[in-house]
């Protein structure tokens, strides 16, 4: 195996390895908490019960800006706040919304690149890493796309070097994948 294509593989996998333990540990505490503990009268204590159009924009916005909230929250929230038939939907419409929230951080990374912004980050930050983005940059996507690493300040960054938009859409669609998966854990981990 070529060098340069063990140091992709471990690239991938030391961080498809992180998010799997970021994820894992997140499942086991969401068992945890809902399968040992009493939260019934909690739940009548605290509203969970959030409008639906606040908390898509909320999540709109936290994945716009570095994905401040984990999605798995919203996911958690769905599941147990809204009538079970319509988790699906609910995953569905979280996918599409981080997706198109990774377009929006491309295009501003886009817009960037022709600023005096990019020129003051390329010489102190992005610069040194600006060679591996270009010749890792499908794999930077996927990896981002899947893994808790932060997908919008990814998105942002590949736009700003100016990755092609086609190239950049049809990677990022790996984005859908992590929201099946972790839909599908959580949806197991729920106690019905």
């Amino acid at each position: 195996m070529l060098k340069r294509n063990r140091v992709r593989l471990y690239f991938f996998l030391k961080n498809f390895l992180r998010g799997i333990l970021f994820f894992v540990i997140a499942i086991i505490f969401y068992k945890i908490t809902f399968s040992y503990l009493d939260l019934s009268s909690l739940k009548d204590q605290i509203l969970f019960d959030f409008p639906t159009t606040f908390v898509l924009i909320l999540f709109f916005m936290s994945e716009v800006v570095l994905g401040i909230i984990p999605p798995e929250l919203f996911m958690i929230w769905a599941i147990t706040s809204r009538p079970l038939e319509s988790y699906l939907f609910y995953v569905l419409a979280f996918s599409f919304i981080s997706y198109t929230a990774g377009f929006v951080a491309y295009l501003f990374g886009k817009y960037l690149h022709k600023s005096i912004v990019y020129e003051f980050m390329r010489k102190n930050i992005i610069g040194k890493y600006e060679k591996k983005i270009n010749s890792y940059g499908w794999l930077v996507i996927v990896v981002a796309a899947i893994t808790p690493l932060p997908f919008s300040a990814t998105c942002a960054v590949i736009g700003a070097i100016g990755f092609e938009r086609n190239k950049y859409l049809f990677y990022s669609l790996a984005r859908f994948v992590r929201y099946a998966i972790y839909g599908f854990f959580i949806w197991l981990a729920h106690p019905f």
